[in-house]
């Protein structure tokens, strides 16, 4: 079957990312789109090729041709759109970070399977040629046993108008949280994809320099279920940027700097070996494709609901624990 999409929600990440995928993927068609502005509405469908637009999001869930809907809205209505798709039957992809709590995230997951349909998240990094290729080094054997995973994001994010496009990531009652939850949960779900589950959790989160009331700094140090450490930083309050991810193993390293453009690096011994594996240039182009390939031939999504909720409970034991001064047991996937 064609998955017939219809999108919630047509800003910024569905214009350059979800939007093209949806449109232009073997399988896939852009139906209807919806946004509360009429004209942005318009204009977003007459850009993207699809067939309608609306202005209420009902009435979009109600269109009989849609089987399929990219919930790509802020993070506080990620629950509700998604529950509501699933009960009218439809196949849903949701914008990450999955839900504003933990709680929201099992809620969507349940829907979605007492309604028969699917609930991917969009976790795009997954599908990135420098993951996969991480991911392949690491079966192989290639550093030995991983010991410890370091995480080191940063950047400056602090815009000058509260009402610019984009600066509700900093009002957690509309973004969930700030750093960690927006940027920062796309490194942690890769360390989950690559490694595996986290255990327990320490950590500090403030806002430290930024005019916004979500955190603009976050540190993470994590025990992972297989017994590895990780060390995780995150800040929107840094000017010098950086984007390292890094696998210590007992016979090498494998260290990805910038993860985001690809460059990789295997270091055993004296040995270096370089890896040049740029994104996709549509990054959802991966996640649509399997979406598809999980509909039509049975294979696993490459990133469930249950697999982006993993994250979410990650993020939950840290704000816990910055707010303790404990280290914090991070829950057990259930449903």
């Amino acid at each position: 079957m064609t998955l017939r999409w219809g999108i919630i929600g047509c800003g910024d990440v569905a214009e350059r990312k979800g939007g093209p995928a949806l449109a232009n993927v073997a399988g896939s068609e852009l139906v209807a789109v919806m946004r509360r502005d009429k004209v942005k509405a318009a204009e977003f469908a007459r850009r993207h090729g699809a067939k309608r637009w609306y202005h209420h999001a009902e009435d979009l869930l109600h269109d009989e041709e849609v089987n399929a809907v990219y919930v790509a809205t802020p993070v506080y209505l990620h629950h509700d759109y998604t529950i509501k798709a699933a009960r009218a039957s439809k196949h849903v992809m949701c914008e990450k970070p999955m839900a504003m709590n933990v709680q929201q995230c099992r809620q969507m997951i349940a829907t979605c399977r007492e309604n028969g349909v699917k609930l991917m998240v969009a976790y795009y990094r997954r599908t990135y040629p420098i993951v996969q290729k991480m991911k392949e080094l690491l079966h192989e054997g290639a550093v030995g046993e991983p010991m410890l995973v370091r995480i080191n994001l940063t950047g400056y994010y602090n815009p000058a108008d509260p009402n610019a496009p984009g600066a509700w990531r900093g009002d957690p009652a509309i973004s969930g949280g700030g750093v960690m939850f927006d940027v920062g949960s796309h490194r942690l779900d890769v360390m989950v994809y690559l490694l595996g589950e986290v255990e327990k959790v320490s950590a500090f989160s403030e806002t430290l320099h930024c005019g916004y009331k979500a955190e603009d700094s976050a540190v993470l140090s994590l025990k992972l279920t297989n017994g590895m450490h990780g060390v995780a930083n995150f800040n929107w309050n840094i000017r010098s940027g950086s984007d390292e991810f890094e696998i210590y193993g007992t016979e090498g390293t494998i260290l990805a700097r910038p993860l985001d453009k690809g460059h990789l690096e295997l270091h055993r011994g004296k040995q270096l070996e370089v890896f040049e594996l740029p994104p996709p240039q549509i990054t959802h182009w991966g996640l649509v494709g399997n979406f598809v390939q999980a509909v039509n031939e049975g294979e696993p999504l490459i990133c469930s609901g249950e697999e982006g909720m993993k994250t979410n409970l990650i993020m939950e034991a840290a704000y816990r624990s910055a707010r303790t001064g404990a280290v914090e047991t991070v829950e057990a996937v259930r449903v």
